[in-house]
């Protein structure tokens, strides 16, 4: 988190008003010559007396450890880092953006830039500069005000680290005082990187090094001469000297410091010439986007409530983390470019802004840098001209066209149909298809939909990525893991998960068909449909599953009982509160993303739950451990019925609403198991699936509650995100083609038919290998017999069934108009 102490600069402001400029000092009335002396010269002198007299008759009572004790306690305010998994810094946090450097790395140009600047006579004192003082004094008086001051560096760091900055003479004696215990002390040396890491240099930047790297993009054994003597002149006045918004005051400042560095004879009259033409130009502000900043926000808040303020932006400390940079990157563009997808497809909405006419040209935007223009990054941009053939737009300070093909999206062909002069819109830039041709300018819009992202690693529990929506800079809010929204037909799973452990098998049936059962009000006055308003008759489990039938899904729920399939979610990890009705299996709990993933982890990672967590460990700045983590999990449910449950996930992806599509996952060669989630009304989005290695979640919806579009189910559109993530990882090797998941003892593999679950047996069409566990395997086969059956409608085939026990079936309802009421005013749209 970095502090600038600048605002930005305001485009509507005069852009002739520098707000920036600091009003040069008045000078006092100028004071008679008597009166000047006293001030200028008595004092100073009296000044240097007292400190020799407190230098001995204070060191004599005082307890001189003291002195060191402090010096040895003070702690300069250090920046706090957030490492990647690969040990790699991608996120800072402070107060002050200082980076020490030791003894041993300061560079000789730079002592000799800061001694001119600061302290000619550094080396040849003990603490005090009798000359010193006596030529500031002359010099003051000459002036009539404070022209020069008479502190050495040992005074300086002195003052910073045990005084204060008020002008009195009394801390003048403090500071001599404490000067001559710091030489007795420490070497010069050692005082002079001090002074080097205590400084204030400007935006932010504390100390040399961090200056060097804010503003010149290097470290301080790399600068010039040139840039050496801007450094060490900004302490002198750090909050007027400011690189970025008055360089030419830093010119006339650095220009003294080379001139005092060539009367000190650090550097020749040649380098002096050459450092003197060498312009201000500070590299501009990264622009670059962030990595991970929910993470780190996520991160961050942990850290603060468990360690305090103090210890996240002044000591230092390492923060280990669980990000794995790949897979952030990756997770970061699939979200980018499936919610572009999504909001391209419902079409341009106007510019974000404009401006009068008055000054277009001149005008710039607080967002731009300078910096050069880069294929795939996004850009403000303000529109100077729109033709029906070309519009040209200002970029970062540069003016480019925009032609019909930046804009077929949008559905215009006309630029001025779209954009009209003193628009500002995002722009794109899209690589040339030619070599040494520009790039295609293509015009873009924030999406409003938002997204989540998640991806786990199994078995540990390490987040190695995660989204909480479009734009951190846009919203704070996490919906990852501070959101609850509903999750639709992906509590499925939970719900066939606990059948499985109370005597169930993906083989067996329940009639898919009308019923009514007891609804909130505890009444008769549930009875929900299916997604395309149809029924399936006699269907096996998986099948249900595979595709999201909502009246098998709530008929299970009613036969397993709603306490059982309550106690296995929590077992799993859900830890959210669960409506104990019906309504339960189509999803109309409110979770948190990162629950549910961590839930879904359990059917790939053999039954065990592991909590997922954030921080690998963290320590203090020179690494003595605070923190190590340690796994938080436990087993919550039997690896076979694990196993059984991956691979009736596994039929989504391969045979059911997963499957198909552009973005479907049948053609993928790895063994992959999710189940996608639709709200009522489209509201929310999901698929939330795994590999053998990953569990992946991925949410698309609106913050406030409204549809995303007609027929945007999970597999319009959270699907086509997940699979993008997917692929990446194939594509870079994080996710292993052809992986499989483990089979653990007490599994065995049957043929079945398709359609009834039966063994296979004569006439059976569509056979398939159908897991269970050792016992459990069905007994019946098929016969031609159950091939005429399965052809019939689903109503045809109610007499040739057998209910389970406590089944609910069409033929017990007694009253159809009550439940075409019960359609009519409450329709499911749950599935998909």
């Amino acid at each position: 988190m970095e502090y600038d102490p600048l605002p930005e600069r305001n485009p509507t402001v005069n852009p002739t008003v520098n707000l920036y400029q600091q009003p040069p000092r008045p000078r006092p009335p100028r004071r008679s010559l008597a009166a000047r002396i006293v001030r200028w010269g008595v004092v100073p002198l009296l000044t240097v007396l007292l400190a020799v007299a407190a230098g001995v008759v204070v060191g004599a009572v005082i307890k001189r450890p003291e002195v060191e004790k402090k010096l040895h306690d003070f702690e300069h305010r250090l920046v706090t880092g957030l490492y990647d998994a690969d040990g790699v810094i991608f996120r800072t946090y402070r107060i002050e953006n200082r980076i020490l450097i030791e003894e041993s790395e300061m560079p000789g140009l730079l002592k000799q830039a800061i001694i001119a600047a600061e302290d000619a006579n550094f080396y040849r004192h003990g603490g005090i500069d009798l000359k010193g003082i006596i030529r500031a004094a002359y010099k003051n008086l000459r002036a009539g005000q404070t022209e020069e001051g008479a502190s050495t560096i040992t005074m300086m760091v002195a003052r910073e680290i045990f005084l204060h900055r008020r002008r009195e003479w009394m801390r003048k004696i403090e500071e001599a005082f404490l000067a001559v215990e710091l030489e007795k002390r420490y070497s010069k040396e050692q005082i002079l990187t001090l002074w080097a890491n205590l400084q204030n240099l400007g935006h932010g930047n504390y100390g040399m090094e961090a200056a060097a790297r804010d503003y010149f993009d290097k470290s301080v054994r790399d600068l010039t001469i040139a840039e050496a003597a801007t450094l060490a002149g900004i302490p002198n006045r750090p909050s007027y000297l400011e690189i970025r918004t008055r360089p030419e005051a830093v010119r006339q400042r650095r220009d003294y410091v080379l001139r005092r560095m060539l009367e000190e004879e650090f550097i020749s009259r040649q380098e002096y010439e050459a450092a003197l033409a060498e312009p201000v130009l500070p590299v501009p502000k990264r622009r670059g986007r962030e990595l991970g900043p929910y993470f780190a926000e996520e991160v961050r808040r942990y850290v603060y409530a468990t360690y305090g303020k103090a210890t996240l932006y002044d000591r230092g400390i390492q923060v280990f983390t669980t990000l794995d940079r790949k897979i952030q990157l990756a997770a970061e563009d699939a979200v980018r470019q499936g919610l572009l997808h999504l909001d391209h497809g419902k079409g341009w909405r106007g510019a974000k802004a404009h401006f009068e006419d008055d000054g277009l040209e001149e005008r710039k935007l607080p967002s731009w840098t300078g910096q050069e223009v880069k294929p795939g990054e996004w850009y403000e941009g303000i529109v100077l001209e729109s033709g029906s053939k070309v519009a040209r737009a200002k970029v970062e300070g540069q003016v480019y066209d925009l032609r019909p093909e930046g804009m077929k999206w949008t559905g215009r062909t006309r630029p001025d149909r779209l954009l009209k002069r003193g628009d500002v819109s995002w722009f794109r830039f899209e690589a040339a298809a030619k070599e040494g041709a520009e790039p295609l300018l293509v015009v873009e819009q924030e999406p409003e939909l938002e997204a989540a992202a998640l991806v786990i690693e199994t078995a540990t529990g390490a987040v190695r990525a995660m989204i909480g929506g479009w734009d951190y800079n846009r919203n704070e809010f996490n919906r990852a893991t501070q959101a609850q929204r509903q999750v639709g037909s992906a509590f499925k799973p939970f719900v066939y998960g606990a059948a499985l452990e109370n005597g169930f098998t993906a083989a067996d049936t329940l009639f898919d068909g009308p019923a009514v059962f007891t609804g909130a009000d505890s009444r008769a006055s549930y009875s929900p449909r299916n997604y395309y308003r149809r029924y399936y008759g006699i269907t096996t489990l998986r099948r249900a599953l595979q595709g999201s039938y909502n009246v098998t899904s709530v008929k299970l729920l009613d036969l397993v009982g709603i306490d059982t399939v309550i106690d296995f979610a929590h077992r799993c990890g859900i830890r959210s509160e669960l409506p104990p009705y019906p309504s339960l299996a189509l999803g109309s709990a409110d979770l948190v993303p990162l629950e549910l993933a961590a839930a879904y982890a359990v059917f790939a990672n053999k039954g065990i739950y592991v909590e997922p967590y954030f921080i690998e460990r963290v320590t203090t700045r020179d690494g003595r451990p605070m923190q190590q983590h340690m796994p938080q999990a436990h087993q919550a449910m039997d690896p076979r019925h694990a196993y059984v449950m991956a691979r009736m996930l596994k039929g989504v992806a391969t045979n059911g609403t997963a499957a198909g599509g552009p973005y479907g996952l049948a053609a993928i060669n790895l063994d992959v198991g999710g189940k996608t989630g639709t709200t009522d009304a489209y509201t929310d989005a999901w698929f939330v699936g795994f590999t053998p290695k990953y569990t992946l979640l991925t949410w698309v919806g609106y913050d406030k509650k409204r549809t995303i579009g007609r027929g945007m189910t999970g597999a319009v559109g959270a699907l086509p995100i997940w699979t993008r993530l997917l692929r990446r990882g194939m594509e870079e090797g994080w996710i292993a083609e052809g992986e499989t998941f483990a089979r653990p003892p007490g599994i065995v593999e049957r043929d079945i038919e398709y359609e009834t679950g039966l063994l296979v047996g004569p006439g059976a069409a569509r056979v398939y290998k159908e897991v269970f566990v050792e016992g459990n395997e069905p007994e019946k086969r098929f016969d031609r017999h159950w091939a005429r059956i399965i052809e019939l409608p689903w109503y045809l085939q109610e007499p040739y069934y057998l209910p389970k026990e406590g089944e609910k079936m069409p033929g017990q309802i007694h009253d159809w108009s009550a439940v075409r009421e019960v359609w009519a005013s409450k329709p499911s749209r749950v599935g998909g």
